[in-house]
C-alpha cells in the first residue's frame, strides 16, 4: 500500500496563522494611530483657527482693518502663511481680506449663519481642488462698520502630506514587523513541532522484533508527557499481540503434531498387514478420540480469537451442573485410555447459569487435560458440590503432577513447560480457554497440587437462584 502524502504542513500552518495574525494586528494598530494622528492634528488646526480669527477680531475692533500681505503665488503662501482672512458682510460677500488670494474663498451658508447666530463654526470645503478648513466668527457691531463675520481659513495640503508621511512610515513598519515576524513563526513553530519529529523517529524505530523498546523522547516535557505514555501504552499492548501471535505459531504447531502423529501411526499400522475386526475398531477408535483431540484445539483457538476480538456472548440457561458433570464424566468413559473417571456429586441440586455449550468445553478440556498428561490406569476424580453462594467443580488427577513454580502460568496463553506434566508439555490453549470462559461467567479457576500428589483444578461459579431450577436430572 502506498504511503499516503501529508496534506499539510503543520510547522508551515502554525506561522502562517501566526504571522497572518500579527499583520492583522499591526494593521489595526496602524489604522488607530493613523486615524488617532490625523484627529490630533485636525485638532491642533482647528484650534489654531480660531485663535486667529480671536486675534484678527481683537485687531479689527482695535485698527478698523487688517494687515495685508504682499502678492505671492498661492503655492508659496500656502507654505509660509497658510492663514486666509476674509471679513464678510452680512449677506456674506467679502469686504476685505488679508490677500488678494481669498477674493473668491469658499462660503458656507449654514456655517455663517451659524456664526451670525453667536455659534462658532468650523467646516472643511474643497478650494482650487484640495481641501480647505475654515472657521467663522462673529465680528461685534461697531458704530457704522458692514462687517459681520470673520473667516479665517488654511489649506490642508500640508497636513495632508505630513498624514501620508505617517501612513507610509506605518506601512512600511508593518510590512517589516510582519516579515520579522514570519520568520521568528517560522522559527518558532519549527521548533514546537521539532518533539514530534523525534518522537515519530523513535515511534518508527520499534519494530516489536525486540521487546521493551520504547519511546523516550520528551517523556518529561508536561505537553508531551500524556502523548508518549498513550504511545508507550499502544507499544505494549502491540507487544503483547505480537508475542501472543508468534506463540500461537510456535506453539499451536506442537501441539497439534501429537494428534497428527498419533493417527498417522494409527493409520500405517492398520495398514501393513491384515488385521481382524476388532483390531480395525481399536485404531479407529483411537484416532477418533485424537480427532475429538483435535476438535478441542480448534474450538478453543477459536474461542479465544473471538475473546480477543471481544465477539463472545453468553446465551444463559439454568442448568445443574451435576448433569453438565455426568456428561462429561460419561464422554471422558468413552475413551481409548485407561483412566477411571469417577464422579462425585451432592443428593441436592447445584445449580447454576451458564452457557451450557461453553462448560461443556470447560469440562471436556479439563477431562482431557488430566487424561493427556497422566498414566494409563491413573484414577481420575470429578466432584460437584455447592458452597453457600458458589457451585464448585473439581477435576483432581493422580499423575506427577506440576511444579509450584509453574502452576500459576497454566493459564496463561500458550506456557509450556516441558517438565510440568510426565508426559508431553503442548500449549496451554485449553487451559487457557478454560480460564477465559469462567471469567466470563464470573467465576474463577484455581490450579493446585492433589492429595495425592496430581494435579487439581477448582472451578467456582456464582450459583443460581432457585427460581431458575431445571427439570430433574
Amino acid at each position: 500500500m502506498a504511503r499516503s502524502t501529508p496534506s499539510f504542513s503543520l510547522q508551515r500552518t502554525l506561522a502562517v496563522r501566526f504571522s497572518l495574525t500579527m499583520f492583522v494586528a499591526l494593521v489595526g494598530l496602524a489604522l488607530w494611530g493613523y486615524l488617532g494622528v490625523r484627529d490630533t492634528l485636525m485638532q491642533q488646526l482647528d484650534r489654531s483657527l480660531e485663535s486667529s480669527a480671536r486675534l484678527q477680531v481683537d485687531d479689527l475692533a482695535a485698527h478698523g482693518n487688517l494687515a495685508v500681505h504682499k502678492s505671492v503665488a498661492l503655492h508659496h503662501f500656502i507654505e509660509e502663511v497658510n492663514r486666509f482672512v476674509a471679513i464678510r458682510d452680512s449677506k456674506g460677500r467679502i469686504l476685505t481680506s488679508n490677500t488678494a488670494l481669498a477674493h473668491d474663498l469658499p462660503l458656507e451658508m449654514i456655517s455663517f449663519r451659524e456664526s451670525r447666530e453667536g455659534r462658532p463654526a468650523l467646516i472643511t470645503q474643497q478650494w482650487h481642488g484640495q481641501g480647505f478648513r475654515s472657521i467663522y466668527l462673529p465680528v461685534p457691531r461697531m458704530g457704522q462698520t458692514e462687517a459681520a463675520v470673520v473667516q479665517v481659513g488654511a489649506s490642508l495640503i500640508s497636513l495632508e502630506v505630513s498624514l501620508n508621511t505617517v501612513l507610509l512610515q506605518m506601512v512600511g513598519t508593518v510590512i517589516l514587523v510582519t516579515l520579522a515576524t514570519a520568520i521568528g513563526a517560522g522559527w518558532l513553530a519549527g521548533s514546537a513541532v521539532a518533539p514530534m519529529h523525534q518522537i515519530t523517529a523513535q515511534a518508527r524505530a520499534i519494530t516489536g522484533e525486540v521487546a521493551g523498546h520504547r519511546i523516550t523522547a520528551h517523556a518529561d516535557v508536561s505537553e508531551f508527557h500524556g502523548l508518549t505514555e498513550v504511545l508507550n501504552a499502544m507499544v505494549t499492548r502491540l507487544e503483547r499481540a505480537s508475542q501472543w501471535h508468534r506463540r500461537i505459531i510456535r506453539d499451536l504447531g506442537h501441539d497439534l503434531r501429537t494428534p497428527i502423529t498419533a493417527m498417522r501411526a494409527g493409520v500405517e499400522v492398520a495398514l501393513w498387514s491384515d488385521r481382524s475386526p476388532d483390531d480395525y475398531r481399536r485404531i479407529l477408535a483411537s484416532t477418533l478420540e485424537e480427532i475429538d483431540r483435535l476438535c478441542l484445539i480448534s474450538d478453543a483457538l477459536v474461542l479465544l480469537g473471538r475473546f480477543q476480538a471481544g465477539e463472545v456472548t453468553l446465551d444463559l440457561a439454568g442448568i445443574d451442573a451435576r448433569i453438565l458433570a455426568r456428561e462429561a464424566v460419561a464422554k471422558a468413559q468413552e475413551g481409548v485410555g485407561a483412566h477411571p473417571v469417577t464422579l462425585v456429586q451432592t443428593a441436592e441440586p447445584v445449580l447454576i447459569r451458564a452457557d451450557v455449550r461453553l462448560m461443556r468445553m470447560v469440562l471436556d478440556q479439563l477431562l482431557d487435560n488430566a487424561r493427556r498428561y497422566t498414566p494409563p490406569g491413573s484414577p481420575i476424580e470429578v466432584s460437584v458440590r455447592a458452597q453457600e453462594t458458589e457451585a464448585v467443580i473439581t477435576v483432581e488427577d493422580n499423575g506427577p503432577g506440576v511444579a509450584d513454580e509453574v502452576l500459576p502460568h497454566l493459564f496463561e496463553p500458550f506456557y509450556r513447560s516441558d517438565m510440568a506434566r510426565a508426559r508431553e508439555g503442548g500449549p496451554g490453549l485449553g487451559l487457557t480457554a478454560t480460564a477465559s470462559i469462567v471469567s466470563l461467567h464470573g467465576g474463577t479457576v484455581v490450579a493446585k497440587r492433589g492429595s495425592g500428589g496430581g494435579l487439581r483444578v477448582t472451578v467456582t461459579l456464582p450459583a443460581a437462584d432457585s427460581s431458575s431450577r431445571p427439570g430433574p436430572g
